[in-house]
Parts: structure tokens; C-alpha cells; sequence
């Protein structure tokens, strides 16, 4: 009898057993491939695939990753897609598009991404989130890390964000377009911040009542190296903290900076950066202008500053009534301090002198002598962080917005002659090689010296040399192999810059991680596989033959001027060979410019292409050179491609 007795109760074990391989076996039937661990993430292709993610509550903690967009178009949904999440979710570059919620409290394609969860890789296209509290296209609450994730689409009532509405964890490198609007505690990436926001922007219009920002309603915690271009509106009579970058900041804002319109109908604090400062405001600026009907704080930086203002400025245009405290860095400043705080001067169409801060002419904006006590890249005297950095012909800006961080100071090298300004560049640390120019040393008389127009010189005279250098950097640091399965990742402008001296990559593998914006740079050929030598008919050099697929990011405001005028083969690719690949890639706003040769083909993404183009998209000016916009000449294959492009 003992011995039936265990042999039942093995029997009961062993279909228990079953039963759970069968119950794990059919969490998995309904993805397109994988087991939801981390080596093996689940594969969502589908609709269906994706809302099965909230069906088991075992499923909320596995991993998983996107192998191609989604539409939802034609559902709608009163809660969020799926609710408390704490596994990984890889969007792969991927995209949602046409999500529709309207409900309650806690609303996005996420309830909440738990601590220690992360999704990263995804876009949010298209987005409708409408509700009462704590909304976001991407997550209603996060409390883990969202990476490499961007929105767009409408966002509408209180304590809501275009991405996310509350954030205790960490966003970085993410970006939104999303419009949002409604009550109080809103911003164009975060409603409510107490966490870590890095490298993020936000460009949608933001409209709403009570504590209203750019980028973030309310900040508790840091946010740093991000920025805000948009309009922002305030529409409470009382009450209202409204700010460009930032509505209430109560702690940390560093390396930021806002381009904003920002206008107020109602009382309080309204500044062109944040409403309120914080503890700490240190190497931010702000620009547009700041417009308040009836506030009482009105500054073209800060409303009310904080604690600290540290290296800071206004450029802002600054409206406010007579009966406001109104300054052209803050309105007031309370117990708070500043160090080295400028303003453009009220002569100028800055906002009033009140004493916070110090007024500087328009002129006088455009030298960096007048920013005493500021840390500026490439001079080591004034310390070695360089969070600023100071262009020839404009007010400062921060180091992340050039490529210059992180590379060596390049010496002063104009009216030199060309041999003596290039050893001077390897002494100072450029390798040799990696310092090119495109003419003599001895030119002609009235030839003009490339790329600017206005230096002339005659036979025998020293010339000033232009360096555009993007570093050198070592592909071998990048975090992909240029493999498949690890591509090369073209994270900044810098590095798609640096791909013209790497011949030898062009066969791999690559794929955006950002928009990159090329304003600032000219080319003198294709940046990417261009024709080495034009005296001779056909293409001459090395073509492209890997695989780029930007994941939907943009290349923006691509400049080509070939010096001489005979370039051929000429595009951000010169030549894209029969195996080549360029998959979702939109080039924007380029000014590309040709020869006019029998072998002149100019395009905006491509001169010549006998590969593929997948996804592609091409706005700008095409000058000279033969071709319709996207490429100058194909006898590869073109699909679900398009351009609009004036030619000249």
C-alpha cells in the first residue's frame, strides 16, 4: 500500500511537470521565434504578437524585441497596452504607429516599466493619448531605463509627457514630436521628473495650465546635455510655472539649453529656460523669447532663480508688465546667487537690467572674452571640463552640440603657409595622413582658397588655412563589430565624418542611432565612397558595398560644394556598388551641388547606385550634374523611395 502510495504521488509530480512544459511551451507558440531570455528575447512581427505580452503575467518579465513595425490602426484602447513591466524590450529600431488610448489614470503602451526593466530602440508614431493623469505615448510611469526611444503623435491632460509621464528611472538619448496639452505638471518629453533625463529633445508644442515645460513639467531630479525647440503656452490666470526647457525645476539642470517661444497668459514665474530654478543651474542658455501678459516673475532665463546660477545666458527676447519683476537673466532672484551670468543687453532686444546678471552687447556675445571665468573647449587655462564651446561667428553653445568634445584643441594655423600649418597639426596630435587640404600651398593669383570665398592670395603668399576636423576616431572603440549582428553604430555627426578616411570599412555594416545634423560642415565630394580622381572617365576608388540602415533617423542639412566645380559622383554616397544596401534612411534639407561633366551623376543620397535602396526619403537643392534628386543615376533597384527636391 505504501509503495501505490508513492508511486501516485510520483505520477501527480510527473503530470504536474508536464503540465508546466506545456503551459511554458504555450507562452512562446505565439511569438515568431525565440524562448524569452536573454540570448534568445522573444520575436514580436505582429499586432497580435505584441498585445499577447499582457495576456500572462509570467510573460511581463521576459525579453523580447521587435522584427518589424507595427501598425494599430483601427484599435483603440481604454488602459494601457500592458501594464507592469519588467523584462526587455527592444524595439530594434523598429516602430508603433497609430496608437489610440482614451481613458482614465495611467496611460501609455506601458503602464509602468518597473526598476530594473528596460526598453529601448522603439518609436511611437502617431500617437493619441487622452486621459485624466500620469499619460505618455511611451509609458505612464517609468522607474527603469528607456534608451534610444522617440514619439510622436498628441498627448493630452495633466501630469503628462510626449514620451513619459512620470520618471523616477533613467531616459537617455531619446526624443519627442509629440503635442501635448491640458491641466497641470506637463512637458514635450516628461510630465513629472524625480530620476535622470541625458541627451534627450523634445521639439513638439506644448500647451497646458498649471506647471508647463519644453521638455519636462516638474523636475525633482537631473537633467543634462538636453534641449527643447518649440513653442510653450500657459494658460492659468494664477498659479502658473512656465518655462522653455523646464516649468518648476527643485533640483539639478546642467549642459542644457532652450530655443523656445514661450508666452503666458497667467501669474508667477515664466523664464525662457525654467519658471523656477533649483539647487543647481550651471552651463545652460537660452534663446527665442518669453512673452507674459500678467506674470509676476519674468526672466529670459529664469522666472524665479534657485539656489545657483553658474555659467549661464540669455539671449531671449523678454516682454513682460510693468508691474512684473522683470530681468533679462531672471526676474527675481530670492536668496539665490549667480556666477558668471550674462543677458543680452536691453539696447539690443534683450529684457531689462534689474541687476541679476551682467548685459552684454550683441557684439560683445560674440566674443569669448566676455565670459569671464568660463571653461571653453580647446583652452586648457580656464580648466579641462570644456562644457562650452564658441563659434567663429556666434554666441556660445555647448560642447555636445559640435563635434568637437572629446578632440584635441587644433592650433591656430591661419596665415601659414600649408606645409608649416599641417606640421604644426601633427606636433599638436593629428596623425600624419589624417590632415588633408584641397590646394597648393602657392595659388594662382586671384584663385580663391577653399571653402571660404572671401580669401584671395597671389603667387607666392601664405594663405589661411580652414581645418574642419572630426577627430580621429577609433572605430574599433565603436560598441557594434560592423558585423550582421553587431553593426557599427553612427551616433554623431563626427563619426558618419570620419567613415571618408575608413575606405576600408565601407563593406560592413552600420546603422543610425540618432538624427545627425550636418549644419556647420561643407564637403568637397561625396562624404561616403566618392569618385578619387575625375580627370578620368568613370568611377575611380573604392565603392560602397556594405549595408547602412538608418532605422528611420535622419541625416539633416548635408552641404556638398566641390571647390574646383568638376566633381562627379557626387552624394552623401558617391558610388553605392551591386551589393550595396541603404535601408530607411532620410536625407533632409540638402544643398548638394555637382560638375558638369559627361560623368557628372549627383544625388542627394547617392551620385551613381547599382545596389539596393530600401525606405529612403530626400529633401533639398540639387545644383548641376545630371539626376532627379535621390540618385543621379540608377541601375540598381529603388523601392518605397521619395524625393522633393528643386534643382538648379
Amino acid at each position: 500500500m505504501r509503495s501505490n502510495g508513492y508511486l501516485g504521488i510520483t505520477k501527480a509530480v510527473v503530470f504536474f511537470w508536464m503540465l508546466s512544459l506545456c503551459a511554458m511551451a504555450a507562452r512562446g507558440a505565439g511569438f515568431a521565434g525565440g524562448t524569452g531570455e536573454a540570448g534568445d528575447p522573444y520575436k514580436i512581427a505582429t499586432a497580435a504578437q505584441l498585445l499577447s505580452i499582457g495576456s500572462d503575467p509570467e510573460l511581463l518579465a521576459k525579453h523580447y524585441i521587435l522584427t518589424a513595425s507595427i501598425d494599430l490602426k483601427g484599435k483603440s484602447f481604454s488602459k494601457a497596452v500592458i501594464t507592469t513591466f519588467g523584462g526587455v524590450f527592444d524595439g530594434d529600431g523598429h516602430t508603433i504607429k497609430n496608437l489610440r488610448i482614451q481613458g482614465d489614470n495611467f496611460l501609455g503602451l506601458f503602464q509602468t516599466i518597473l526598476q530594473g526593466a528596460e526598453v529601448r530602440g522603439l518609436g511611437l508614431v502617431d500617437a493619441d493619448i487622452r486621459g485624466m493623469s500620469q499619460l505618455g505615448a511611451l509609458a505612464s510611469r517609468n522607474e527603469g531605463r528607456v534608451l534610444n526611444c522617440y514619439s510622436t503623435g498628441a498627448v493630452n491632460r495633466s501630469t503628462a509627457g510626449g514620451l513619459i509621464g512620470v520618471n523616477t528611472g533613467t531616459i537617455a538619448d531619446c526624443n519627442s514630436t509629440v503635442a501635448v496639452s491640458g491641466g497641470d505638471i506637463i512637458g514635450g518629453l516628461v510630465g513629472e521628473n524625480e530620476g535622470t533625463i541625458s541627451r534627450c529633445h523634445s521639439t513638439g508644442a506644448v500647451t497646458g495650465k498649471g506647471i508647463v515645460g519644453g521638455l519636462v513639467g516638474s523636475n525633482a531630479g537631473r537633467i543634462d546635455s538636453s534641449y527643447c525647440i518649440t513653442t510653450v503656452t500657459g494658460l492659468g490666470m494664477m498659479g502658473t510655472w512656465i518655462g522653455g526647457l523646464v516649468g518648476a525645476d527643485w533640483d539639478t539642470i546642467s549642459s542644457c539649453y532652450a530655443d523656445t517661444t514661450v508666452s503666458v497668459a497667467g501669474q508667477w514665474a515664466i523664464g525662457g529656460l525654467t519658471g523656477t530654478g533649483g539647487k543647481n543651474m550651471s552651463c545652460c542658455y537660452s534663446k527665442g523669447s518669453v512673452t507674459a501678459t500678467r506674470g509676476v516673475l519674468v526672466g529670459g532665463l529664469v522666472g524665479n532663480g534657485g539656489d545657483s546660477i553658474t555659467s549661464c545666458y540669455s539671449v531671449a527676447t523678454v516682454s513682460g508688465p510693468t508691474t512684473s519683476w522683470t530681468g533679462g537673466l531672471a526676474g527675481c532672484l530670492d536668496k539665490g546667487k549667480v556666477d558668471g551670468g550674462y543677458f543680452l543687453a536691453p539696447a539690443d532686444g534683450g529684457g531689462p537690467d534689474n541687476g541679476i546678471g551682467i548685459p552684454l552687447t550683441a557684439i560683445e556675445m560674440r566674443r569669448q572674452s566676455s565670459f569671464k571665468g568660463w571653461d571653453f573647449w580647446g583652452t586648457d587655462k580656464d580648466g579641462k571640463a570644456d562644457p562650452w564651446f564658441m563659434p567663429v561667428d556666434g554666441t556660445p553653445i555647448l560642447s555636445w552640440q559640435t563635434p568637437a568634445t572629446g578632440l584635441r584643441a587644433v592650433p591656430t594655423v591661419g596665415a601659414l603657409p600649408v606645409e608649416v600649418a599641417v606640421t604644426a597639426l601633427i606636433e599638436a596630435g593629428f596623425v600624419p595622413g589624417t590632415v588633408t587640404y584641397e590646394f597648393d600651398a602657392y595659388t594662382p593669383d586671384g584663385c580663391v582658397i577653399y571653402p571660404d570665398p572671401m580669401s584671395w592670395a597671389r603667387p607666392g603668399a601664405t594663405v589661411d588655412l580652414v581645418v574642419n576636423s572630426d577627430g580621429l576616431y577609433d572605430w574599433q572603440t565603436n560598441p557594434g563589430k560592423g558585423t550582421t549582428a553587431a553593426p557599427y553604430e553612427i551616433q554623431t555627426p563626427a563619426h558618419l565624418g570620419s567613415l571618408a578616411a575608413h575606405p576600408e570599412l565601407w563593406n560592413k555594416y552600420f546603422v543610425l542611432t540618432a538624427d545627425l545634423d550636418m549644419r556647420g560642415r561643407t564637403y568637397a565630394k561625396a562624404l561616403i565612397a566618392p569618385d578619387t580622381d575625375d580627370s578620368k572617365t568613370g568611377f575611380q576608388g573604392t565603392a560602397f558595398s556594405g549595408v547602412l540602415d538608418a532605422k528611420g533617423f535622419a541625416i539633416r542639412n548635408l552641404t556638398i560644394r566641390p571647390f574646383d566645380g568638376t566633381h562627379d559622383y557626387v552624394g552623401l554616397f558617391g558610388m553605392i556598388a551591386k551589393n550595396g544596401r541603404i535601408y530607411n534612411l532620410d536625407v533632409l534639407d540638402a544643398d548638394v551641388e555637382g560638375g558638369s561633366g559627361p560623368s557628372s551623376y549627383v544625388g542627394i543620397l547617392a551620385g551613381y547606385n547599382a545596389g539596393k535602396i530600401f525606405g529612403c526619403s530626400v529633401t533639398g537643392v540639387i545644383r548641376g550634374g545630371q539626376g532627379d534628386g535621390l540618385v543621379g543615376s540608377n541601375k540598381g533597384s529603388l523601392s518605397g523611395c521619395h524625393a522633393d527636391v528643386t534643382r538648379y
